[in-house]
């Protein structure tokens, strides 16, 4: 399916493109924890049919070409993979609208660079680690209240991925409450 016909169907919905290296893992977090509190939405999946429903506000789009033009509201940007540039990325990166959203990783430098670039009426907000500790072995997350939660992955850059999540469903209506305790339920393919 093309971006153009992704667009054409997609024209009365928020359109969110993610790219990179951890945007099977951040797709994968946001639908989870949508589906977790059965909200609607439309998805794109690479090698996957697309699943459209007429009556969704959004739909989540798991880009693997960032040159390609879904006319985004919202874009995450991850870290650059083996068969990703910083020029594509700053390209998907530019044309977000006015009024629109760009998350980007903070400790990756040169996607800092992209993401923190003035750009009229855009709003750019950095995600960096998520605050954790590891408690016999596993990941436990820790609230900004000091709550913690316990998570099936582990590893710097995919608490970075959960970090973004978090951000793209607080943007969508989600809460922080609801996001830890749909998180909490879940299991990586």
């Amino acid at each position: 399916m093309t971006a153009e016909s992704i667009y054409q169907q997609s024209l009365d919905k928020q359109r969110i493109v993610i790219v990179g290296e951890g945007s099977g893992l951040i797709t994968s977090l946001v639908i989870h924890t949508l589906t977790f509190f059965n909200r609607k939405f439309d998805f794109v999946l690479p090698d996957k049919p697309p699943v459209f429903d007429k009556d969704a506000p959004i739909i989540l789009i798991h880009a693997t070409d960032q040159l390609l033009d879904y006319k985004h509201h919202i874009a995450i940007l991850t870290n650059l993979g083996s068969g990703d540039s910083a020029s594509a990325f700053e390209h998907l990166a530019d044309a977000t609208p006015k009024g629109g959203t760009l998350l980007y990783p903070e400790l990756t430098e040169s996607l800092k660079k992209i993401g923190a670039k003035e750009r009229t009426d855009v709003q750019s907000i950095g995600y960096s680690r998520y605050k954790h500790e590891l408690k016999d072995g596993k990941t436990v997350l820790i609230s900004s209240k000091g709550e913690r939660f316990p998570v099936p992955v582990s590893g710097d850059k995919n608490l970075e991925y959960i970090s973004a999540a978090k951000e793209l469903l607080k943007k969508i209506g989600i809460t922080s409450g609801q996001f830890y305790k749909a998180i909490s339920t879940y299991l990586p393919a």
